[in-house]
């Protein structure tokens, strides 16, 4: 495969993984009554899709090198992750606040700094997504740091996390990968 098809094909998937971090957080936001077994599973699939996706994107060549720039670490343990949430759900219904919100805290951090990066590069929309990326940041700190009442609260909670790490890396996709022209006559166009 092309470094460009694989560039593609990283872009795609991440807005698509970015998306259904989305959904699955909104549902279990709105949806609080979903079994913790079927949270684990929706969650570590997702999350062991993104590692992939990640590590791909890695290895595409992106001219900026923006949000791939440190993902063969998060990658991989986003794939940890996500099998440890499928494979060992009891296990993982146990700790998933706490891993899932240092995972988001993790990944972010590494946002803020890509987001200050495309400062440097002149990206117009560095600040959304420093914002989004503190947001997320802040969003994974309430799993660690608040103790819930009730397991409906904390999968409310669980689902923004996972809402808000679906925008930013949303957002991290449309604005700071470059894909570069097929042709020379799309660089003069």
């Amino acid at each position: 495969m092309s470094s460009i098809k694989m560039m593609r094909a990283a872009k795609a998937g991440y807005m698509v993984l970015a998306a259904l971090f989305c959904i699955m957080g909104g549902t279990m936001l709105f949806c609080p009554g979903l079994t913790l077994d079927m949270i684990s599973w929706g969650v570590g699939v997702i999350f062991a899709a993104f590692g992939i996706i990640r590590i791909i994107g890695f290895y595409s060549r992106d001219p900026y090198a923006l949000v791939f720039q440190y993902d063969p670490v998060m990658g991989v343990v986003a794939i940890a992750l996500g099998a440890v949430l499928m494979l060992h759900r009891n296990l993982a219904v146990n700790v998933l606040g706490l891993v899932l919100g240092v995972e988001i805290i993790a990944d972010n951090l590494f946002k803020i700094q890509t987001a200050l990066d495309a400062r440097r590069f002149g990206l117009h929309t560095w600040w959304l997504m420093l914002l989004l990326a503190v947001i997320a940041v802040i969003a994974g700190a309430l799993l660690l740091l608040c103790p819930f009442e009730g397991i409906r609260v904390w999968v409310q909670v669980m689902g923004f996390s996972l809402v808000s790490q679906g925008v930013i890396s949303f957002c991290m996709a449309l604005c700071a990968i470059r894909i570069p022209p097929r042709r020379m006559t799309d660089v003069i166009a």
